[in-house]
């Protein structure tokens, strides 16, 4: 009885463990979509990408607010363009029964420009390449004066989930280190923590 006992446990306990590659198909599934992603984002139709968005994330944001967060820069006077968007090698970080983890390192590209030229001056433009820094520790950021543009570049993470809570396709989001605090709302400590571990500089 205890031999069962122990046996079972043994096999539960390790369930988050078991088969941590993997298919052709699988494989395939995710480039596809991330191709499709990237597409879109590129093209910078917020509508249509939002639906390969994680749908758990819509429980902190409405898809409108996310939506509105990047139409509304040229409201406000700015405009962003991803220049590119290159994902690297995919690598699982934890299966379970009921979900999959797929990290996604990509290089990513972005120009993002001052419009208005009211907000068009060295004091505007010098706090914007200081947040820009901020955000982006891990990368490059510069900043061209006479055009009052920024060029973002490094190296980014987009976390590929398969959850049967939300049927059998792939969704994406960004693994943003700086802020862990959203990322523990929406993965399980396991995965933040094997992320943070995996992508450490």
């Amino acid at each position: 009885m205890i031999r069962i006992l122990l046996a079972v446990l043994i096999i539960f306990g390790s369930t988050s463990l078991f088969a941590q590659e993997l298919s052709k198909k699988e494989e395939k599934a995710i480039n596809k979509r991330i191709a499709t992603y990237i597409k879109l984002t590129k093209k910078e139709d917020y509508n249509s990408s939002m639906n390969l968005v994680f749908p758990k994330v819509f429980e902190i944001a409405s898809k409108e607010q996310m939506v509105e967060a990047f139409t509304g820069l040229e409201a406000q006077g700015f405009d962003m363009i991803f220049e590119e968007m290159s994902v690297k090698q995919i690598q699982p970080i934890l299966f379970t029964n009921s979900a999959k983890y797929v990290i996604c390192p990509y290089d990513m590209s972005i120009k993002f420009l001052i419009l208005d030229e009211d907000k068009q001056t060295s004091q505007i433009a010098e706090n914007l390449l200081t947040r820009f820094k901020a955000s982006y520790i891990t990368g490059q950021v510069t900043l061209n004066i006479e055009e009052y543009s920024f060029k973002i570049e490094g190296k980014k993470y987009l976390m590929a989930i398969q959850d049967d809570q939300y049927g059998k396709d792939w969704y994406f989001l960004d693994f943003d280190q700086n802020n862990i605090e959203t990322l523990t709302m929406l993965f399980p400590e396991e995965v933040v923590n094997k992320t943070k571990a995996l992508i450490k500089d």
